[in-house]
């Protein structure tokens, strides 16, 4: 009920500028999107307005016919000759060409109007005055259609009224009431006047609120992606974290040797001595060395089209599929010897910090699929092995 009462109090609030005739409220990084929108959708309207009129052009000649026929000719002369040049050409302006586009459907339309009130002059009473008539309800159908702005709307009626009050006039033929069916035409030219106006206002209203939900759905697309990127992801290093490693081992690397004899590998590094590290050069210098491991790590992955996540503290995992022992131990290898040779400058104690790894490596022997479970239990044994034996080295699992 609130939320209802709140969307009520919005909308009033919103009638309430219309009518006062401020201009409708529109934050700055949307506001070129939505001219642009209300542009096309103007464009598409003066189209179908186009064809509306070219419509009513051909039906009108037939009422021609029936009631003023020995005049028939020369009003349908006059009218297809500046109706139609006007209207076509609307149908065939392209979208750069807006306001040309309008001023061609605004001229057609007038020219519409004011040919029906021409031929009016011609029929006898009462048929006159229906015919005359038909000029109100052409101003009164297409004045809230119409895609102007205020100062389109206000010129379209100028150019109709006045023409047909000094016609109106002249002809005397509307039953003898020129005065009443003016001011017929006024009473209709500020009600659809007045209604063109609002229906403008709430196009633009509602194309703002279309593109302020589609800003709203693309900020929760991008945030409900970088969630899941967060949650996939090492927040320190970048790498994948132990959940995503386990479902990209699922997919890709849990099945049996491919035609070609690859086999799944698993490369467990471990930084030697890590909390030493820490204690001497401090917890920054710490973060900057995994940050430094694990690029390198990553690099190495992407290489071998293989994958590097971080399973915690100064662990780390490389997922590989090689065509043998001899590859998997010498990729290891190169990953050792490249994080051995990593200096990390250090300006608070003048010096450059360097770190080596030991890596316990595990390759998927026999028949059947590989199990990461198993492959992370003997890479782990390797590099304890690996640690035992001193450390800076690559051991491989039995």
């Amino acid at each position: 009920m609130k939320r209802a009462q709140e969307q009520n109090d919005s909308g009033n609030a919103g009638m309430l500028d219309w009518w006062k005739g401020k201009t409708l409220s529109c934050p700055a990084h949307l506001r070129a999107r939505l001219e642009r929108a209300v542009d096309d959708r103007h464009y598409r309207e003066a189209r179908f307005l186009a064809v509306l009129g070219v419509a009513i052009t051909l039906v009108s000649l037939s009422v021609d016919l029936v009631t003023i026929p020995e005049h028939f000719a020369l009003v349908a002369v006059l009218r297809l000759s500046v109706t139609l040049p006007f209207l076509v050409a609307v149908l065939a302006m392209p979208r750069k060409r807006l306001a040309l586009q309008k001023l061609f459907l605004g001229a057609g339309l007038t020219a519409v109007s004011l040919t029906l009130l021409f031929a009016s002059g011609f029929a006898p009473p009462p048929a006159d005055a229906f015919m005359a008539m038909g000029v109100a309800l052409m101003l009164g159908l297409t004045l809230p259609l119409l895609p102007f702005r205020r100062r389109g709307v206000l010129l379209f009626i100028a150019a109709v009224f006045v023409p047909a009050g000094f016609l109106v006039i002249y002809q005397q033929k509307v039953d003898g009431h020129a005065v009443t069916f003016l001011l017929i035409l006024t009473l209709v030219a500020t009600a659809a006047g007045i209604l063109a106006r609002r229906m403008r206002w709430l196009e633009r209203r509602t194309i703002l609120f279309a593109l302020e939900a589609e800003d709203h759905v693309r900020e929760l697309r991008m945030k409900n992606e970088r969630l899941t990127e967060l949650s996939t992801q090492d927040p320190l290093t970048g790498l994948a974290n132990r959940r995503h490693a386990s479902e990209v081992f699922q997919r890709h690397y849990s099945d049996e040797s491919s035609s070609d004899g690859r086999r799944a590998a698993l490369l467990m590094i471990d930084i030697d001595h890590f909390k030493a590290f820490n204690d001497d050069w401090g917890h920054q210098a710490g973060d900057d060395c995994l940050r430094a491991v694990a690029e390198q790590l990553r690099v190495t992955a992407e290489t071998h089209g293989g994958l590097a996540a971080r399973f915690g503290g100064e662990e780390f995992v490389v997922f590989l599929s090689v065509a043998g022992i001899r590859e998997a131990k010498s990729v290891a290898e190169d990953v050792r010897m490249a994080i051995e040779r990593l200096e990390m400058p250090r300006a608070d104690h003048d010096a450059i910090a360097i770190c080596t790894t030991s890596v316990g490596i595990a390759v998927r022997e026999g028949k059947g699929f590989p199990d990461m479970r198993s492959l992370l239990g003997r890479a782990d044994v390797a590099l304890y092995r690996a640690k035992a034996a001193g450390r800076n080295r690559c051991v491989l699992a039995a």
